[in-house]
């Protein structure tokens, strides 16, 4: 049988999510007996380099995502995948084109290099990928036939997030400074405000008058978005002084610095929760990778998180649905995250159970199952 010729083109060696997908998507397709290609686009940020944004594989690991042959445009190629920013829907020179792309608030107005929307809608031989049946939505709203849209989710890679030793656990928890008192909850991410930051510090303000020994951990990704979570912090403090007060401001642990995949797994294994009261998300890997870890996880109900949800891991913050325009995001309940927070903090969210979570999530949302379905949606599309 002959060996189907992907083209991959993205974005490879930093830690933008985007880039993220691909290389776990790349070290995937390599043991599958495809003949791969790959393509490196401009980054989005020109700021943005393998140093500062560092994707933080294991040596290993990069090596094999680097060892992919180079783009050949002189061959002819059966598949085209592109996964960058801004969405690239112009036609390939393969028989079939793929392109990756998500839609947080169901719009994806602005979000298409040179404005070619029409040219791909019109595009029989492309096929949208995106990773949640949420992000879909913008998609079809944009003009895309239903049968050019598929869902394929992304993926935990178990062998890096996985649940902590003991012994590594009170490790990291002794780099935080947090003692086996405390209770740790934990949120990482872009802080723009989709993220729900602002309602997890409201959440964390009213629940520490109660709970003393809570403490908050906070990770931006400042590396590539240029947002520091202080700053985010010093905005939310002059919005309400109330929040700046000693007790509040000392319990929350502030991070900045790009880590490896492993002293990720570090950091949400040190947790006691992980926390993500997001307005809108295309997916939401984060909690997803918390949840392997073994930590519990607190997100949004009604969003794109709803496609892996399961009560052995997770816990739901009531939300409601609010549209402005175009756009579509949810509204997270305070009283409900607060709620939620209280069950872990005090031990009562019953149904959790960390030994039906990790084989539930490797059985349904492994970087194997996602690319294995996503090279299935590859054999079955049909060409234009």
């Amino acid at each position: 049988m002959t060996k189907k010729k992907i083209l991959i083109e993205g974005w490879r060696g930093i830690n933008h999510s985007y880039a993220m997908v691909n290389q776990y998507q790349l070290l995937e397709m390599k043991g599958m007996g495809l003949e791969l290609q790959h393509l490196d686009l401009p980054f989005y940020d020109e700021k943005w380099n393998l140093i500062d944004n560092n994707s933080g594989f294991e040596e290993s690991d990069k090596q094999k995502i680097a060892s992919i042959q180079a783009a050949d445009f002189t061959q002819k190629q059966d598949i085209t995948y592109r996964i960058s920013f801004p969405y690239r829907l112009y036609p390939a020179q393969s028989e079939k084109l793929f392109v990756f792309g998500t839609s947080e608030l169901q719009n994806i107005d602005g979000y298409i290099y040179e404005d070619r929307l029409q040219e791909g809608i019109n595009n029989r031989s492309l096929t949208v990928v995106t990773p949640s049946n949420w992000s879909k939505i913008g998609f079809l709203k944009a003009g895309f036939d239903e049968s050019r849209v598929v869902v394929v989710p992304h993926g935990v890679n178990q062998k890096i997030y996985k649940p902590l030793s003991d012994l590594r656990r009170k490790q990291f928890r002794d780099a935080l400074k947090v003692s086996d008192e405390d209770f740790l909850i934990l949120s990482l991410g872009a802080m723009t405000p989709n993220k729900g930051i602002d309602i997890l510090i409201a959440a964390f303000a009213t629940l520490k008058t109660k709970y003393p020994h809570l403490k908050l951990a906070l990770k931006d990704s400042s590396n590539l978005y240029g947002i520091r979570i202080r700053d985010v912090l010093t905005g939310l403090y002059q919005q309400n002084p109330k929040l700046a007060s000693e007790n509040i401001s000392k319990s929350i642990i502030s991070m900045s610095d790009n880590l490896t995949q492993s002293q990720l797994n570090g950091l949400y294994g040190a947790a006691d929760c992980y926390v993500s009261p997001y307005r809108a998300e295309g997916f939401n890997l984060t909690p997803l990778e918390a949840a392997a870890s073994g930590t519990p996880i607190v997100i949004t109900k009604g969003g794109s998180t709803d496609d892996y949800f399961h009560e052995s891991f997770a816990l739901h913050i009531e939300s409601v649905l609010y549209k402005t325009g175009n756009t579509t995001e949810l509204k997270p309940s305070l009283d409900s995250l607060i709620e939620q927070l209280s069950l872990l903090i005090e031990g009562k969210a019953s149904r959790l159970n960390n030994s039906f979570a990790q084989q539930f999530i490797g059985k349904n949302f492994s970087w194997s199952v996602a690319v294995k379905k996503l090279i299935d949606i590859f054999n079955q599309a049909k060409s234009g």
